[in-house]
């Protein structure tokens, strides 16, 4: 006995076509659009499927793509029952399927639906005729043809913007534009059915189920940090899809050349700055590394007349110096920029007291004073020194260029 399984959305056509073929004692199982026809062949493989054009959600064209590419129904026969096969080419072959029966007078549909089962007895590749059976005496309706050629303008708007645009309901996809196909990597028969969590990169799939809901469960539009999907830098956000109770869009937008371009900005910024910090330790090691040059000298002339309480004066003050140097060699770290972040207290007095140097000397060539007034000499915060080095050069290194060219009033 063949298995036929029949989808369409239309419960007056599933009711006569299902009747017309139990009749002649096939077993027929029914499905009211995509979704319900894919839990249906996750778990029965029907020999031959007749399946509507226009359904919502997933349409007949895209769920016939998504049946071929299932290997278990590689050989079943797949008919197209359309009732817009009169107003539009249906290029059903490209489709996947293996003929298109027209929906008209129910006599000569079922006509055409029992010759069409009667085809499938006979290897699929032997039948590659192109037409539309039962297209005689049926006329193009105006209103059909003016709401597919809109329905095929809103289309072409979705295909054709840099955005990534899903639409998921009930947790399953059942649009993606070509640019969301594009960043995920996916082909389109793999997302369109699936549920999102078992199709999208682990990462998407994670941050979408993370976005916040309402008081009502809806989900709110949130965008999220930038996610690495595929050596691409993607923006996601998901909204409630107004009037549609459990539906979603999911937009995804890839910044990953705004990325680049900030990179080079800030390494623009970095290497700038390296030249004030690396002018001010020229400036500053000089002065530590002559005192120890002169103390180490006078102690190296004087060695047996100076008693041990001089000699250790000598060596402290060297020491001292010493430790003065190690600072400013520790400051190169601050542009270790893949450290991670080493969050201590830190006294903002201290901590300005030993940055000025380092800047001091370079914004004095340029005329720049710079004077430190602190309103509490006890105050601390929490921070990691080296970024708060970068932060505190990004500010000084903005505002000395706003004050280039400039003079004191």
């Amino acid at each position: 006995m063949k298995k036929i399984l029949v989808v369409d959305n239309n419960p007056v056509i599933l009711k006569l076509i299902s009747e017309l073929l139990r009749r002649h004692d096939y077993e027929v199982v029914c499905a009211k659009d995509a979704l319900e026809c894919l839990d249906i062949v996750a778990s029965w493989c029907p020999d031959v499927i007749f399946l509507d054009l226009i359904m919502p959600r997933i349409g007949g064209d895209d769920l016939c793509r998504i049946l071929r590419s299932n290997a278990t129904l590689k050989e079943c026969y797949i008919g197209i029952v359309s009732a817009v096969a009169m107003e539009q080419e249906v290029d059903y072959r490209r489709m996947g399927a293996d003929c298109c029966i027209a929906k008209g007078p129910f006599d000569e549909m079922s006509r055409h639906i029992l010759q069409a089962i009667a085809d499938s007895e006979h290897p699929r590749e032997e039948h590659d005729a192109f037409e539309v059976r039962g297209a005689e005496g049926l006329h193009s309706r105006q209103i059909t043809r003016e709401l597919l050629i809109q329905n095929k303008h809103h289309r072409a708007v979705l295909e054709s913007i840099s955005q990534g645009i899903v639409e998921i309901e009930m947790e399953r996809i059942v649009y993606a534009n070509r640019r969301a196909v594009e960043m995920l990597g996916v082909k389109i028969e793999h997302l369109l059915g699936r549920r999102y969590d078992n199709s999208f990169p682990s990462v998407l799939a994670e941050a979408v189920q993370s976005f916040p809901l309402d008081s009502e469960g809806r989900v709110l539009p949130a965008s999220s940090s930038p996610l690495d999907i595929n050596g691409r830098q993607l923006i996601a956000e998901r909204f409630p899809l107004k009037y549609y109770d459990e539906t979603q869009l999911l937009i995804l937008s890839d910044i990953t050349e705004r990325k680049q371009m900030e990179a080079v900005i800030e390494a623009t910024n970095l290497t700038k700055n390296l030249g004030y910090v690396f002018s001010g330790i020229r400036h500053e090691i000089g002065n530590p590394v002559n005192s120890i040059k002169v103390a180490l000298s006078v102690l190296q002339r004087n060695m047996e007349e100076y008693d041990k309480p001089t000699i250790a004066e000598f060596v402290d003050r060297s020491l001292q110096e010493i430790t003065r140097i190690e600072y400013l060699l520790k400051a190169l770290k601050n542009y270790s920029l893949f450290e991670k972040p080493d969050i201590k207290k830190l006294r903002i007095a201290d901590f300005m007291t030993q940055f000025i140097p380092l800047v001091k000397n370079d914004f004095e060539n340029k005329g720049i004073k710079i004077e430190l007034f602190l309103s509490d000499e006890n105050l601390m915060i929490l921070a990691d020194s080296r970024a708060l080095h970068h932060v505190m050069l990004n500010l000084m290194t903005n505002a000395a260029d706003a004050l280039e060219g400039h003079e004191r009033p």
